[in-house]
């Protein structure tokens, strides 16, 4: 005579709820992160009516209201500006510089920094701005 045995259950584990779990915490973070990195220091461009937005060049000056000066975030000295600048402007002299000065650095300070860039052999620089309150 032959017993049937119980049969075995077997435990399954449905995928599809983890699936949605996953899904949805991936969606969460995405939406909560930030992309864009802030500027590593407080600047307060000036306001201008006839601003327009466009894609920042690669190639960044920051002059801040203190006289500290950053090419693409790193400090550099106004006299080391030329040197450093020359091998970025080597291939397209026509390159466009970004130029992000404080409202309330000097002017001489400013002027100063685009006579190097032009020494350097840039001659587009872009003066970055934000819109005027209407």
């Amino acid at each position: 005579m032959v017993f049937e045995g119980r049969s075995r259950i077997r435990a399954q584990l449905d995928m599809a709820p983890l699936i949605d779990v996953v899904f949805l915490l991936l969606v969460f973070f995405m939406l909560t992160s930030t992309f864009l990195v802030p500027e590593a220091i407080d600047l307060t461009l000036p306001a201008s009516k006839s601003a327009q937005a466009t894609d920042p060049p690669p190639v960044t000056l920051t002059l801040d209201h203190a006289g500290v000066l950053m090419l693409n975030g790193d400090v550099t000295a106004l006299g080391d500006l030329r040197t450093a600048l020359a091998p970025l402007l080597e291939a397209d002299a026509g390159r466009a510089i970004a130029l992000k000065s404080d409202a309330r650095a000097a002017v001489q300070q400013l002027i100063a920094v685009m006579d190097e860039v032009r020494a350097a052999g840039g001659s587009n620089i872009a003066l970055f701005t934000t819109p005027a309150a209407p």
